[in-house]
This record gives C-alpha cells, sequence and structure tokens, in this order.
C-alpha cells in the first residue's frame, strides 16, 4: 500500500501498473497526477488482505481527502490491488494557517 502511494506522489504510472489485476487501467493513465501535491498517507486499519486509508493531497487550491477500503491479493509471493471502494471530500484550509503540503508558508502563500 505504502508503496503505491510513493508511486502516486512520484507519477509512477509503470509501478502502479505493474502492481495492480488486469484491466485496471494504462501506466500512462496511472501516472495523471499533474496539478497535485500529495501531503500524506494514513493507515487506518489493515486485515488480512483489505487495507482502509486515507490520502491527502492539495488541488486547484484546495486540500482534498481519498478515503479508500481496498482489497489485495497475494500473487507469486507479492501484493497486487485488486480493487477498492474509494470517495473523495474536500476539507477546509485556512488561508493563514501552514500549508498541507509539509512546508512552512502560510497556505495562501503556498497552494492557497
Amino acid at each position: 500500500m505504502r508503496s503505491r502511494y510513493t508511486a502516486f506522489v512520484r507519477g509512477d504510472g509503470a509501478y502502479l501498473f505493474a502492481t495492480q489485476a488486469p484491466g485496471l487501467g494504462t501506466a500512462e493513465e496511472l501516472a495523471q497526477t499533474r496539478g497535485r501535491t500529495w501531503c500524506g498517507l494514513t493507515v487506518l486499519d489493515a486485515k488480512g488482505d483489505e487495507v482502509e486509508f486515507e490520502a491527502r493531497f492539495l488541488e486547484g487550491g484546495q486540500l482534498h481527502v481519498l478515503h479508500e477500503r481496498s482489497v489485495f491479493t497475494r500473487v507469486e509471493g507479492r501484493w497486487r490491488y485488486e480493487r477498492g471502494n474509494a470517495s473523495v471530500r474536500t476539507e477546509p484550509v485556512g488561508r493563514n494557517e501552514r500549508c498541507p503540503c509539509g512546508s512552512t508558508k502560510k497556505f495562501k502563500s503556498c497552494h492557497g
């Protein structure tokens, strides 16, 4: 799960494609994260082959939180993403708060 998040941060569609079930998208489609700044991953629960997580990203001057419960399978000793049930919500960030991207700047001067 964490390695796939890192691949999203880096726009590494080839890795994402290689670690998922067939038919879920091309490497080029998976690498399409232009305009997004990923801010962090929180694993909320992990049991067996399911992982529930939240990934935060900035896009269009707003903070978005992707919440997903993912299902993985073990294939030849490696975990592979099979499917997920996802939702995205927008969370407010005050103009004078620190930017969620991790910089020391205020949100209004960084991504706001």
